[in-house]
């Protein structure tokens, strides 16, 4: 990957998509915002019910459009449930494009126009799509054979549930996209280093176990239990389960056809890294959320 600025602004960017100029992406770091201590500084989530200032969080979103020159572009996003739900937007169909202004927190959550899901993909030009992590992985897609992007939100129940088998199942059904064409980028998130689990997080994976609410589907529970990366590491008093996310996503992205070298990985653990991204884990839940953006040249 290579580091950008905009200002104080940092983000970063696949080289293997730098051949693409249509292709408008970048996955910020927590700096050069607005928002302070805990969300210190450049924070993308907020709600009605408390947290950071929503101005703050409005001013970040933007400053993060104007890193990318898409000031002005529709933006959206998806109310995240760690799931393996995949959306498709499309101009038609009523979907709220406000993400960096102040009505998309004002107006009245409705299913109609912020959906729930944790992979979005299009083939729309001149419209941003934008997930905020902290911790989780951002996955990027992108078929330059039909013009189609996506991203998909990866947390451990998101990744025990195959998000990016379903993300790329759905680029398949809705725009044709080969698995062969596909460029991924596997953005930065906490590792092996540092994501403590518990057994029954590992059951989940493996099939000894399975989710009450959401279960994964039938077609995907052998290619999840074949990724799944487990490790022990002793510590003073106790065995300490770890998931390698990184290399369980890596490794489903194969399993469904993904060229290696049309893979490229970040391998940056928020955790070890929170000055510099926000960690969910390390920062005991009182952080901000660092956005991943993608867009189409209109």
């Amino acid at each position: 990957m290579i580091e950008l600025h905009y200002g104080d602004v940092r983000y970063l960017q696949f080289q293997h998509y730098h051949p693409y100029p249509e292709l408008i992406h970048g996955i910020f770091t927590r700096l050069g915002g607005y928002s302070s201590s805990p969300y210190q500084s450049l924070n993308t989530l907020g709600s009605l019910k408390g947290g950071d200032h929503l101005p703050h969080v409005i001013g970040n979103r933007q400053l993060v459009l104007r890193a990318l020159a898409l000031e002005g572009t529709p933006c959206i996003t998806l109310w995240n449930v760690h799931g393996a739900d995949v959306a498709v937007f499309e101009r038609h169909e009523p979907w709220r494009t406000d993400w960096a202004r102040l009505s998309y927190f004002e107006q009245h959550w409705t299913a109609e126009y912020i959906r729930k899901g944790d992979a979005l993909i299009t083939r729309e030009r001149g419209v941003a799509l934008a997930l905020s992590f902290a911790d989780c992985t951002p996955i990027t897609f992108y078929d330059p054979v039909q013009q189609a992007i996506g991203i998909a939100h990866g947390g451990w129940r998101g990744t025990a549930r195959g998000v990016v088998l379903a993300t790329l199942d759905a680029m398949q059904e809705q725009f044709g996209c080969l698995a062969q064409d596909v460029r991924v980028g596997i953005g930065p998130a906490i590792g092996p280093c540092c994501y403590e689990v518990s057994e029954q997080v590992r059951q989940l994976f493996i099939g000894l176990a399975q989710f009450e609410e959401m279960p994964t589907t039938s077609r995907y529970r052998g290619l999840v239990r074949e990724s799944a990366i487990f490790t022990t590491v002793q510590l003073p008093d106790r065995l300490s389960l770890r998931l390698d996310l990184w290399q369980t996503t890596r490794n489903q992205l194969l399993f469904a056809g993904i060229m290696p070298e049309h893979i490229e990985q970040a391998a940056l653990c928020t955790s070890c890294h929170k000055d510099r991204f926000f960690s969910h884990r390390a920062e005991q839940g009182k952080t901000g959320r660092f956005p991943t953006l993608l867009a189409l040249r209109p």
